[in-house]
């Protein structure tokens, strides 16, 4: 059993052996009268002794004689059973020299009880010294007041800020309560935090800067902004308070402050939590609330109900933007009730880990109303100019409509004149070719005349016009030849169409003349060549562009085609006339002046819009906007009538009686006498209601009515409808100048009831009579009427 007790004694002096051994501190052991005894090697390193040059010898070799007597004291101390910790002294190396070190001094007992010597433990403090050292240095250097506090409250160290700042010197401070230091308004405040932070560590990592108010040796007071952070010391935990002076930054605020409450705008912080931080004089005039009733408040109760979710979304996302300001425009609430536009131009504001907007608004009630003033005063000079062009159109239509009956007298005449003086030639071309080329020269010019009553009536929007759904990229793609010709060698065309694009409800001959007449005006602005542009593409208008005549309707879906040239431009006087007929800036143009004008007229009857965008010298920009429409294509041959001829086709004449009405007695007589050159029996009506009385005269024989649309007394529409009642199998064909609503009443029928465009060549009308298919006649641009 002792075996086993002396194997576990040698086996624990083994392990504290090794323990001895590694350890990094200097450890020896001495007898009851100093002499060294034991020498780990640890105690080589730091002393440069070997254990055989120091053993039995006196511990006091090591001793330097400025500490001797103390640590010799201390050294009896640990004889008498009472051990010593952390004590701060130096040695003495081998070399001679110092090496400072913290020790700790305990006796060595017997198995007896009895003190048979002293060990003691030896920590180097080259490292750490150098490391305070450094600590030290930057304290001292650095600009701010630094002080640590204990749990009394006292102050145990201060560095040399504290004079500059304070005007203490930092032994003055060492000892002296804290609390003296802060000015008599903040003492009671921070001794109770001082208390709150010893009691709840916790809270300490919460607490970390604060705005203080410390009052100097000569009893002013510093503005400073105080950290706060703990040092563990042995027993207790020390409180270091760094303050920075604030003096020079309050002088700048206040700067700031007094330049906030004098500018004119409103100035108002916010935070992002949507709370009202700042602010200043102007605002307190703006909004009619003074300063306690705005901080700390929402900042949406200043604005009305349909304005806050949209500055909701833009407060928060400047907050989260890279884009540092933004200028917004808002109604706001004053404190009456009343509504104030403002323009505010909001500023992330993003300084020492305080983040705001910051939002400076102007009443900008004066500059809304000037806004609308204008928009009024151009809504009225557009009013203006359309009804100019409204009046003109009327204009435009009643003098095309009576031009139109003269073209068909002129016509009707030089047709018949023109069967006998052809007959005549035949048999004497020597003494009547002039005569038969002077006719073709009267009938050419009937026929020029008919164009410019048709581009004139296009523009009053009373052209005949058989509407269709059409597919505008087949329409670009078929016109592209003509568009080249039209713009001609000497300058480029280029045609851009997005895919897919909408289509739209449109005479097609129209389409093509919009197209074209925007082509040869844009080539016509650039007489020394250049490029034109025609793109098309769809377009939902979302309202965000106002340069449109009429305005388009927000939400709808539009054909939008662009006609863009490099040419020399037009100023904004002459864009505003650019649609008017006959108004040209060409001194010497071959035109009529009245291109605009039909694509005016084309686009208004489609219920479409324009816009001219132009300045001189830059090249203009026509854009139109035609509605979609959701209706199913329609094929173009449906809408044409065969020429079925018949047994009577080479007389067709024979047998056939035509009731003719029309009140100009002109074409009443010749449309008569042409007719019963071809062989028809014609009862003739100057109106209506005369009209009606033959009818019913000779209701068992009038196979076609043949009659004006625009009469007195009674108009084509119900005299037709009222001739069908007496005679149900009877054909109807409309006569007219331009196109009228009242076309809508027409007798029911198979088929469709045909109409002749004033004026109409006599073989058109017999082609109509004999059931074939109505063209314009003597139009020149290849436009169909069905």
């Amino acid at each position: 059993m002792q075996g086993r007790k002396r194997t576990g004694k040698r086996h624990d002096e083994g392990f504290l052996s090794s323990v001895v051994s590694s350890t990094a501190d200097a450890i020896i052991g001495c007898d009851t009268q100093g002499r060294i005894t034991a020498w780990n090697p640890a105690a080589e390193r730091t002393y440069g002794y070997l254990c055989d040059e120091v053993r039995r010898r006196p511990v006091t070799m090591l001793y330097p004689a400025d500490v001797a007597e103390r640590d010799w004291q201390v050294f009896q101390k640990a004889l008498r059973g009472i051990p010593t910790t952390h004590l701060r002294t130096v040695r003495l190396r081998k070399d001679g020299t110092r090496v400072p070190v913290r020790m700790s001094f305990a006796p060595i007992e017997g198995t007896d009880g009895s003190v048979r010597g002293v060990v003691s433990v030896a920590h180097e403090l080259t490292d750490e010294i150098r490391s305070e050292a450094r600590m030290t240095a930057l304290l001292e250097a650095t600009p701010d007041a630094i002080v640590g506090i204990d749990r009394e409250g006292r102050i145990v160290f201060a560095n040399r800020s504290c004079d500059r700042l304070l005007g203490y010197q930092p032994e003055e401070l060492i000892g002296r309560q804290a609390r003296t230091l802060f000015a008599e308004e903040a003492r009671t405040e921070m001794i109770a935090l001082h208390e709150r932070l010893l009691a709840d560590p916790r809270l300490r990592d919460r607490t970390r800067t604060m705005r203080t108010r410390l009052r100097r040796r000569d009893g002013t007071v510093l503005p400073g902004e105080t950290t706060l952070s703990w040092q563990e010391e042995p027993g207790e935990p020390v409180l270091i308070a760094a303050t920075r002076d604030l003096t020079e930054q309050h002088r700048a605020e206040d700067k700031l402050r007094a330049l906030l409450e004098a500018v004119p705008d409103a100035i108002t912080g916010i935070s992002p939590d949507g709370r009202i931080v700042m602010v200043n004089l102007a605002t307190e005039r703006l909004l009619g609330y003074s300063r306690e009733e705005l901080l700390d408040e929402p900042y949406d109760r200043l604005l009305p109900e349909y304005e806050r979710e949209r500055v909701a979304r833009m407060v928060t996302g400047l907050f989260e933007s890279a884009l540092p300001s933004a200028v917004i425009y808002v109604d706001i609430v004053r404190a009456d009730g009343t509504l104030v536009p403002t323009e505010s131009t909001v500023t992330r504001f993003d300084s020492a880990g305080e983040h705001m907007l910051l939002v400076a608004g102007r009443d900008i009630t004066e500059r809304v109303a000037a806004e609308q003033e204008r928009a009024r005063l151009a809504q009225q000079v557009q009013r203006q100019r359309t009804q100019r062009l409204e009046a003109l159109g009327q204009l435009a239509g009643g003098v095309a409509h009576d031009f139109n009956n003269l073209l068909a007298v002129i016509s009707n005449y030089t047709d018949l004149l023109q069967d006998e003086v052809t007959d005549l030639a035949r048999t004497d071309p020597g003494r009547w070719q002039p005569f038969a080329d002077d006719l073709d020269r009267i009938r050419k010019a009937a026929e020029r005349g008919a164009g410019l009553t048709q581009r004139l009536l296009t523009f009053s929007r009373r052209d005949l016009n058989r509407p269709r759904v059409l597919e505008p990229g087949a329409v670009l793609d078929r016109l592209l030849p003509s568009l080249r010709t039209a713009v001609g060698v000497d300058h480029e065309l280029r045609l851009t169409a997005e895919p897919g694009l909408w289509p739209v409800l449109l005479d097609p001959g129209q389409l093509d003349q919009l197209l074209v007449n925007l082509a040869v005006n844009a080539r016509d602005a650039m007489p020394d060549g250049g490029s034109v542009g025609i793109a098309a593409d769809n377009l939902p208008f979302d309202g965000d562009d106002p340069g449109y005549q009429p305005p388009p309707e927000t939400g709808r879906r539009y054909l939008r085609l662009r006609v863009t040239d490099t040419g020399v431009g037009m100023s904004a006087d002459v864009a505003a006339r650019a649609f008017e007929p006959f108004f040209t800036t060409k001194d010497k143009s071959p035109g009529t002046g009245l291109g605009l004008a039909a694509v005016y007229g084309i686009v208004g009857q489609a219920g479409g819009c324009l816009a001219v965008t132009s300045s001189p010298g830059e090249g203009t920009t026509m854009t139109v906007l035609l509605p979609a429409t959701d209706e199913a294509y329609s094929d173009p041959e449906d809408e044409i009538v065969p020429d079925e001829g018949g047994p009577d086709a080479g007389e067709p004449g024979r047998h056939l009686v035509i009731l003719l009405a029309d009140d100009e007695e002109g074409v009443r007589e010749s449309t008569a006498r042409a007719l019963t050159r071809h062989g028809y029996r014609v009862l003739t009506a100057p109106d209506g209601p005369a009209a009606l009385t033959l009818a019913y005269r000779h209701r068992d024989e009038i196979d076609v009515l043949l009659t004006d649309v625009m009469m007195p007394r009674m108009h084509g529409g119900e005299l037709a409808q009222r001739v069908a009642e007496l005679i149900p199998d009877i054909r109807v064909i409309f006569m007219s100048g331009y196109a009228e609503p009242l076309l809508d009443i027409a007798p029911a029928g198979p088929t469709a009831t045909p109409l002749l465009e004033k004026p109409f060549a006599i073989s058109e009308l017999l082609r109509t009579l004999r059931g074939g298919p109505i063209r314009s006649a003597g139009r020149g641009d290849g436009m169909h009427v069905t």
